[in-house]
């Protein structure tokens, strides 16, 4: 595996096995109107884990980024890109920083961060647990930016980490924070910079273990900065509830534009909330980004559902 300096991924193998891409429409029977083939690991020793689309080399076609961990290494975790064309899906081989390190996590999202016309990957790195993270900034979990450019990925943007140790970003990086989970993208202030949310359903603050928070950062022609993030909880005057032990609000968010006003306002998921019954809170965009006035609360009870360990808002969709 080798990265250059300017080369932000680590070249894709050329004697690789075959997996398989299925194209729609499918029959009753399940069978795809045709198949594609893509290299992976000859030996069977990947796990795909997730993927997501957008485009990431601005040709207007679809791209993959693809989660992908070892099933012989436990801590050996990467993203692949896969990009787009009339022939079908081309592997990019593994994204790597400007160290040359690989940039893994447990999620992933594509948004044009600086307006450029590229689609750019962000991996949520939220789990800092592992040995190969000692020579990493992931310190309570981190977001590991890959900037889009004309071959996949940019040869002139450096990659980046952000976690709460960079500046600008509230709080400090502890370990167990969990920053990186449930990512979404969005532009919260209608500026044309997609934004990022992202929860930290580890966070311990005001005495209270894993009570948890969420993160706005904002995007900008230099990229993702620190510079202006937000920081929500339950303890954040003007939200609903009162902050809890292992609660974990943040564990998912979305951000959703429900009113058509050209800016996204923040749904998100704390399924520990009340004994594991679970809660959503919804978040208002206005022209400064998100806010927390007039931020409502819902769960299952309140649409006439069964509550007792319905971990409601486990899961959100954007």
């Amino acid at each position: 595996m080798t990265a250059g300096a300017d080369n932000w991924l680590e070249e894709p193998g050329t004697d690789n096995g075959d997996g398989t891409v299925r194209h729609g429409p499918f029959t009753r029977t399940g069978q795809a109107a045709k198949k594609d083939y893509f290299s992976v690991d000859p030996d069977g020793l990947t796990n795909v884990n997730s993927f997501t689309a957008g485009d990431v080399n601005g040709d207007g076609t679809a791209d993959l980024a693809v989660r992908i961990s070892s099933t012989e290494e436990s801590d050996s975790r990467a993203v692949v890109l896969l990009t787009g064309g009339a022939s079908g899906l081309t592997s990019k081989g593994g994204l790597r920083d400007a160290q040359g390190r690989v940039v893994g996590g447990e999620d992933v999202a594509i948004g044009d961060l600086n307006k450029d016309g590229y689609g750019d990957i962000v991996v949520g790195h939220s789990d800092d647990s592992y040995d190969s993270d000692v020579e990493l900034p992931t310190k309570g979990g981190a977001l590991g930016v890959v900037y889009g450019g004309p071959d996949g990925v940019s040869t002139t943007r450096k990659p980046v980490w952000i976690n709460q140790d960079t500046a600008g970003v509230p709080g400090a990086g502890e370990r167990g924070d969990g920053m990186g989970s449930g990512l979404s993208i969005g532009d919260t202030d209608g500026d044309g910079y997609v934004d990022v949310a992202t929860g930290l359903p580890g966070e311990d603050f005001d005495g209270i273990t894993d009570a948890g928070s969420v993160l706005v950062l904002r995007g900008s022609a230099n990229g993702l900065t620190g510079t202006g993030a937000k920081s929500f909880s339950q303890n954040t005057s003007g939200v609903p509830g009162t902050a809890e032990k292992a609660d974990r609000f943040g564990a998912q968010t979305a951000l959703v534009d429900a009113d058509a006003d050209n800016r996204e306002g923040l749904v998100v998921g704390d399924p520990g909330e009340n004994a594991n019954n679970g809660s959503v809170w919804a978040f208002s965009a206005a022209s400064g980004g998100i806010t927390a006035s007039g931020s409502f609360s819902f769960g299952s009870a309140t649409m006439g559902l069964p509550a007792t360990g319905a971990r409601f808002g486990a899961s959100l969709a954007d």
